[in-house]
């Protein structure tokens, strides 16, 4: 089933700018597994005439189109929520991080909002039983950067949708590097 048509005037001017930006740096394709964060970056996206939209129904495989899109000749980023990335880690490892493919990865942040209103910063808590139980956390926005750092994947934050500095900076990083870089989103954009 095609995706509904969407108009100009239903996507917000900071998801607009997010998909311009993503067409100046020269992204051919899109590959995202969508989610509730990223719909509206996506609609965006949709608008653009200069970039491909592409989605999968896994992660892993997300990396995987992304890698041999790479390989053929394209400049690929990819599109997806911090808990996917975690299920994404073998095509990373094995395949993106391995051929060396400079992929820029989008990663919406589920969960951090929801550990900063229980008075915990995401990034400085030390991941414990406790932590992994807590009915008011989601334990994915705790573990999301120590497997980034694990894998050695680079990353940097975008915490301000009017600024895409992060993204810009995470794409060069990843074409200099010749690696993956993920750009944390950890904003909203509707």
């Amino acid at each position: 089933m095609p995706a509904p048509r969407i108009h100009a005037d239903q996507v917000s001017p900071r998801s607009k700018s997010f998909a311009s930006l993503l067409v100046e740096l020269g992204v051919t394709h899109l590959v995202a597994l969508p989610d509730n964060t990223s719909a509206p970056l996506l609609d965006a996206v949709r608008l653009e005439d200069g970039i491909s939209l592409l989605f999968g129904t896994r992660e892993g495989e997300v990396i995987a189109l992304a890698s041999g899109l790479w390989l053929g000749g394209a400049a690929p980023a990819v599109l997806i929520q911090n808990t996917g990335l975690l299920e994404a880690g073998d095509g990373l490892r094995g395949t993106a991080s391995r051929m060396g493919a400079p992929i820029l990865l989008l990663v919406t942040c589920r969960g951090y909002a929801k550990s900063r209103a229980a008075g915990l910063e995401p990034r400085g808590v030390r991941i414990t039983r406790d932590v992994l139980v807590r009915p008011d956390l989601d334990s994915v926005a705790h573990m999301t950067e120590p497997t980034l750092e694990a894998w050695g994947i680079p990353f940097l934050h975008l915490r301000d949708a009017g600024d895409l500095t992060p993204v810009r900076e995470g794409w060069a990083q990843a074409n200099r590097e010749e690696r993956p870089v993920a750009v944390l989103v950890d904003t909203s954009f509707s």
